[in-house]
């Protein structure tokens, strides 16, 4: 069924797509982040829907068979529409990405690297993984035109279940890895006070011995 004319609907559905993979988006960051909204992502979509509303608003209103000015306007809204879209998209896997690094310094500030290593193996090749797509999205901003939402894709498509994935190791398992660090950390100290403390008292137990013989 044709809702304006086979261009302008094309550029609608279009829009469309973007809006539901932004929305997809924005909901697994929003999980990542405790159910804190993603605001900037949000934002967008707003700006968007306003965008498709004045577009249909003005369709409806107008004959655009016969007056080009506002067909053209109706385009430009649906094309706003489009990249209100696409930076929705963006601002939900940015969003992700952030809170993800910052947690992952925290705990690494927290637990210690070397502990992370030990229990999750595959830490350093995911951090790494995370530093060269943040690297690769801030060339991307210098073109905002050229490949940089296929970058976001490949994330989405290639990178974003695993950097998931381990986030959400790191997170359930946080306490109990925490709690065995620190039984490490106080054993690692005993044995450390005992290495010490037992030549002194080996000593003092042989200058007693002596002092006793006099």
């Amino acid at each position: 069924m044709q809702l304006i004319d086979d261009e302008l609907d094309r550029l609608l559905k279009q829009t469309f797509e973007q809006w539901n993979i932004a929305e997809r988006r924005i909901k697994k960051a929003e999980q990542v982040r405790g159910n804190e909204v993603v605001a900037s992502a949000i934002f967008e979509l707003r700006y968007a829907g306003r965008k498709i509303a004045d577009a249909l608003t003005l369709a409806l209103e107008s004959d655009l068979a016969n007056d080009n000015e506002a067909r053209e306007s109706v385009r430009r809204y649906l094309a706003d529409a489009y990249e209100d879209c696409v930076k929705a998209k963006h601002d939900a896997i940015d969003a992700m990405l952030d809170f993800v690094t910052v947690w992952f310094d925290e705990i690494e500030d927290s637990i210690g690297l070397e502990a992370i290593k030990s229990y999750f193996p595959d830490y350093l090749a995911k951090t790494a993984r995370i530093a060269d797509i943040q690297e690769r999205i801030a060339e991307s901003r210098e073109n905002r035109h050229e490949g940089r939402d296929g970058i976001y894709d490949v994330i989405e498509q290639e990178h974003y279940d695993g950097i998931l994935e381990l986030f959400d190791q790191m997170r359930l398992s946080r306490d109990r890895v925490d709690a065995q660090v620190k039984r490490d950390r106080r054993n690692k100290m005993i044995l450390f006070v005992a290495a010490i403390l037992g030549p002194i008292i080996g000593l003092v137990a042989i200058l007693v011995a002596i002092a006793l013989a006099v």
